[in-house]
């Protein structure tokens, strides 16, 4: 079943909108490439998804109850950045830099430690490995407020000496939602 929830489809309106760059259509056409190398890593492991849901936040998949392996579950983490600068490697040598560059950016930021973010999720792995999950959600939800302070506060020095670019400020809102995520 895909479902596809209305905070989604409003925040993917509002990026269309506002953006007269054109850089979201390409931003979108990344993050749904992203997606893809999660989906395909998930099928290579054997594991067909239930659900798919396209949330604010992103694209979540069920995982079965009794869970992927550590190993699987980081292979399936790992393949959405992976693909992203795969596709970067291609799109600068033709000559489709705006492309390359989206998907690079894309895949730096999906590693980065944020709870909703692929690289929260590998931290979560790496520290279950040495404490319980508790605990491990616990120091990445203290270095993700520690990196939501310094990424707000790049966004918003940007915002005001970049014109106002208001994506920025939306990225703001979505680190601050994936906290609760």
């Amino acid at each position: 079943m895909i479902e596809f929830r209305f905070l989604f489809l409003a925040v993917l309106t509002l990026c269309f909108l506002v953006d007269e760059t054109g850089i979201a259509v390409l931003g979108l056409l990344a993050g749904i490439m992203h997606e893809c190398g999660h989906l395909i890593m998930v099928l290579i492991t054997g594991y067909a998804p239930k659900r798919i849901a396209f949330e604010m936040t992103g694209i979540r998949m069920d995982q079965p109850q009794d869970g992927l392996s550590v190993g699987k579950e980081t292979a399936v983490l790992l393949a959405g950045s992976l693909l992203n600068f795969t596709m970067a490697a291609v799109s600068f040598p033709i000559g489709w830099e705006a492309f390359g560059s989206v998907h690079l950016v894309l895949g730096i930021l999906n590693l980065l430690p944020l709870k909703g973010l692929d690289g929260g999720k590998l931290l979560v792995l790496f520290f279950s490995r040495f404490t319980d999950l508790y605990q491990a959600e616990n120091i990445v939800f203290i270095i993700q407020i520690v990196m939501n302070i310094l990424l707000s506060t790049y966004c918003i020095y940007m915002f005001w000496h970049q014109h106002g670019n208001i994506t920025l400020l939306i990225f703001c809102v979505y680190l601050w939602t994936s906290i609760w995520k």
